[in-house]
């Protein structure tokens, strides 16, 4: 095991430096390609790897501009040779450590850059094996949407090509919250499952043993084309394609031997797969079972064992998967000792019976289906309701290279001891690390302020010290305006979703104290809803007046439960040393950007001010009324993303800030920062930096001083 580590870690620093060394794409280009398996249409746009004439391979995207030209161009799009014109683009930094980073997607992939197609004309067909195989998995996936019903047609999908395009955001958080996203991938125990019901129909009909191994030696390659060709995929099919051979040659050798040989050999093919969280998880659920062989033969009840497997899996996986996904499920075992078995000889056998009956028989499968649907629509409501019991979710964050390194460790000693009989405390060795990286934040003293880049919107974090206090001032959001049917993105860009709550969660914060909204624009709350669904929120504060606004009004269900705080000029609260005071507004009708909530945070001396969308009359009346507490301000949230309308001269005379953030997007079509609001920090000599340069800004507050750390 430490051997195969070691080996990993040679080959990914050697891969590293291969990639470093391959020429970069640059300027436009205009030649032909082909997309390779997996590329998405969403709406008006198609995106996909792409490999050039030249070989290069490159993320592709491309969109239509109207539903013609859709309609026209999807029909090829998959299984022709194209004619391209387009410019490479130029990778963005990631907001913070956390967030999406397309550079390190692309070369996970092997590819070299992203590449924005402006003119694509059809060539020719692709020819070849391959391109076969594509298209025969193209009409496998066109006869399931054509012949299942609706209800089931995604899973069935998943379960039958390993396609997972149709998965809802709501339906992957309800299967990473129970743990359970494994059972609709096709596995291992997918290939062993499909492996042994050819095998036993193959003798009913009577051919020979030896014959039957040949012929699912020459099925289970193509049912790996057909099934999208997952590194899971591929490992189950290498190691079973391995025994069949051996068991033919009369030879045994050790599972261990036959899984390292298949680890090496996907390394040596296709070197950046390591990169790819399929691969590393199901060879390092493999590497967990077999080494547990000693464990496992001493069972001799088939549950014990399968829950036993569970256990292995999820214990020796577990540094993967908090640093992929910072988070564990806590109910996986549980859960997963009910759905394996439900999925093993329930679920996944009626797919496949589905599956052959809508080819030779529809009738009988329509008649199949009018059964089976209800009582999965039932199994479907079960898991909701499961998902929604609290506190399932362990979210310590993302652990840095030494935690990995104890983790790993850890599970190694465990493992090892093991050998010479199981003990509960040395499970403990396991785990340890993770419970000390868990308890890190409540040891640190310091209070941290970030201010979270959300593009053209405002998004900020306050921690206290010992973790005593979580509040998150305003989610950040997009603007969305409507657009013709087409368009309609079956998941669009959610802020809240896909850039606040991975760095919470990224930090191990799993709750929230307070949610702080300070006004209901949409550059600010729009992604209230997604942080509501992911976070236990204590209370959720509102400038008054503004829960009958249409955005707020939207949140509806997420509402529900809550408790709500419509604070308003002189609301305070403490927490330690740490006192929170709302200077605005004065009243309780909400008119627009003046009445924004003001929060003053104040912690030994330091006064930080986030102002939402205070203008200059607002700052006035401000002013005017807490003149003498604002002035010596330490930090400024610069009021409407430095729009001309706010940061009046006196206002900024009289608060004098050591450091003013800009809360912005890159080129954002407002403007923000203007010119003239820059000119005039500059004339008054007050440093500013701004999320659209820096990033994600943080700042720590530790015995007296306080260091800025940009995240760009």
């Amino acid at each position: 095991m430490i051997g195969v580590l070691l080996f990993s870690g040679l080959f990914y620093f050697l891969q590293d430096d291969r990639h470093e060394k391959m020429p970069a794409y640059s300027d436009g280009y205009t030649g032909t390609a082909v997309f390779k398996d997996g590329f998405k249409v969403d709406g008006d746009t198609l995106r996909g790897f792409m490999e050039l004439s030249d070989g290069g391979l490159v993320y592709a995207n491309y969109r239509f501009q109207n539903p013609e030209e859709k309609a026209q161009k999807e029909k090829w799009i998959g299984d022709s040779r194209l004619s391209i014109t387009g410019v490479f683009e130029e990778m963005k930094t990631p907001s913070h450590e956390f967030a999406f980073d397309m550079a390190s997607y692309l070369k996970s992939n092997d590819a070299s850059a992203a590449f924005s197609i402006s003119q694509l004309v059809y060539m020719e067909p692709q020819e070849g094996f391959l391109a076969g195989m594509s298209k025969r998995r193209d009409k496998l996936k066109l006869h399931i949407r054509s012949n299942f019903p609706e209800s089931l047609r995604t899973e069935a999908e998943a379960l039958l090509i390993g396609e997972r395009e149709m998965l809802t955001a709501e339906q992957q958080r309800i299967q990473q919250t129970l743990g359970i996203s494994h059972l609709f991938a096709i596995s291992g125990l997918h290939i062993g499952i499909i492996s042994a019901l050819l095998y036993f129909m193959m003798l009913r009909i009577g051919i020979r043993k030896h014959h039957a191994m040949f012929i699912l030696l020459a099925v289970l390659p193509l049912y790996a084309l057909l099934a999208g060709g997952a590194p899971s995929v591929w490992r189950a099919v290498s190691m079973t394609s391995a025994v069949l051979i051996l068991k033919l040659m009369g030879t045994r050798i050790p599972i261990a031997n036959i899984l390292l040989l298949s680890f090496i050999l996907f390394l040596f093919l296709e070197p950046y797969t390591l990169y790819k969280i399929g691969f590393q998880l199901s060879y390092g659920a493999s590497f967990g079972i077999i080494y547990s062989m000693k464990l496992l033969e001493k069972e001799t009840s088939p549950v014990k064992i399968g829950l036993m497997i569970t256990f292995i899996s999820q214990f020796t996986l577990y540094p993967l998967l908090l640093f992929h996904f910072y988070s564990l499920s806590l109910s996986s075992f549980a859960v997963n000792s009910l759905f394996v078995p439900v999925y093993t000889l329930i679920i996944l056998p009626a797919n496949l019976v589905f599956l052959f009956l809508t080819f030779v028989f529809p009738p009988a499968a329509d008649f199949l289906f009018h059964f089976y649907e209800p009582f999965r629509n039932f199994i479907g409501r079960w898991t909701d309701w499961l998902a929604e019991w609290p506190h399932q979710m362990w979210i310590p964050g993302k652990p840095d290279a030494f935690f990995m390194c104890m983790m790993i460790i850890g599970i190694l000693l465990f493992y090892s001891l093991s050998e010479k009989g199981f003990r509960w405390w040395k499970l403990g060795l396991g785990v340890m690390p993770a419970i000390v990286f868990t308890l890190v934040p409540y040891f640190d003293g310091a209070l941290r302020v970030t201010f979270i880049d959300v593009g053209q919107g405002d998004s900020a974090l306050v921690e206290l010290p010992y973790r005593r206090g979580v509040y998150l001032v305003d989610t950040g959001g997009v603007l969305r305006f409507s657009k013709e049917g087409f368009s309609d993105r079956s998941r669009p860009f959610e802020v809240g979703r896909q850039v606040v709550a991975p760095y919470l969660h990224g930090n191990g914060i799993s709750s929230i104290d307070a949610l702080i909204l300070s006004h209901p624009d949409a550059d600010h709350a729009e992604g209230a809803d997604e942080i509501l669904e992911l976070f236990r929120v204590a209370e959720i504060h509102m400038t008054p007046g503004s829960q009958t606004t249409d955005l707020i009004m939207e949140l509806g269900k997420e509402l529900e439960d809550a408790v709500i705080r419509l604070p308003g000029r002189g609301s305070t609260w403490q927490k330690g040393d740490t006192l929170f005071t709302y200077l605005s507004p004065a009243d309780g009708t909400y008119d627009g950007n003046n009445d924004s909530l003001v929060l003053m945070v104040e912690h030994e001396g330091f006064k930080i001010l986030f102002t939402g969308d205070l203008e200059v009359d607002g700052e006035e009346a401000v002013l005017r009324e807490y003149g003498e507490l604002l002035a010596g301000t330490t930090i400024l949230k610069v009021g409407h993303h430095g729009s001309k309308t706010s940061s009046g001269e006196n206002f900024l005379a009289q608060l004098n800030p050591e450091l003013s953030i800009f809360s912005a997007g890159k080129e954002n079509r407002y403007g923000h920062p203007a010119e003239e609001v820059i000119e005039r920090f500059g004339q008054l000599e007050l440093p500013t930096m701004n999320t659209a340069e820096q990033g994600s800004i943080e700042i720590v507050f530790r015995n007296g001083t306080y260091s800025v750390l940009p995240m760009k």
